[in-house]
This record gives structure tokens, sequence and C-alpha cells, in this order.
């Protein structure tokens, strides 16, 4: 949990410069949901599942990446994203 809080705080910095979700910004929170979930011991193929179906959800609810970065805090608990397995 601290992993993926350390991203979303990496990506509200980065957010400063983007408002889309560029090839970057997916790449980035792609990589550390990957990393917190792999530290969860998740095995690599569900690990990439899981965090397929939330970047998409993610993209989905809040298609400007400036968006998604001022609700962090609503993403750390949202149901549709810890429903993704």
């Amino acid at each position: 949990m601290k992993k993926l809080c350390a991203m979303f705080v990496v990506l509200v910095i980065l957010s400063s410069c983007e408002n889309t979700w560029d090839s970057d910004a997916r790449d980035l929170f792609h990589s550390g949901c990957m990393e917190s979930a792999k530290e969860s011991n998740m095995e690599e193929v569900a690990a990439k599942s899981m965090c397929d179906c939330r970047l998409e959800r993610v993209m989905k609810k809040y298609p400007n990446f400036a968006d998604a970065m001022r609700n962090v805090d609503k993403l750390m608990d949202d149901p549709e994203l810890k429903a993704c397995r």
C-alpha cells in the first residue's frame, strides 16, 4: 500500500506537466501497480490482469490525467478498482 501511495505521489508530480493519459502516464501507473502487486506476492499473470483492469477503469472514470491525480484519495478506496482481480 505504501508503494501504491508513492506511485500516486509521482503521478501527481507528473500531472503538472500532462493533462491526458499519454503513454508515459499509463506506463507509470501500470508499472507502479505491478511493483505493488509483486510486493504482495501476487503472481505476475494475475498482477498484470489486475493492473490492466485498474488502469482501464481509472482512465474511464477520469479521462483527464490531472483530474485523476486530484482524486487520488478517492482512487485509493474506489470499490471498482478494488474489484479488479
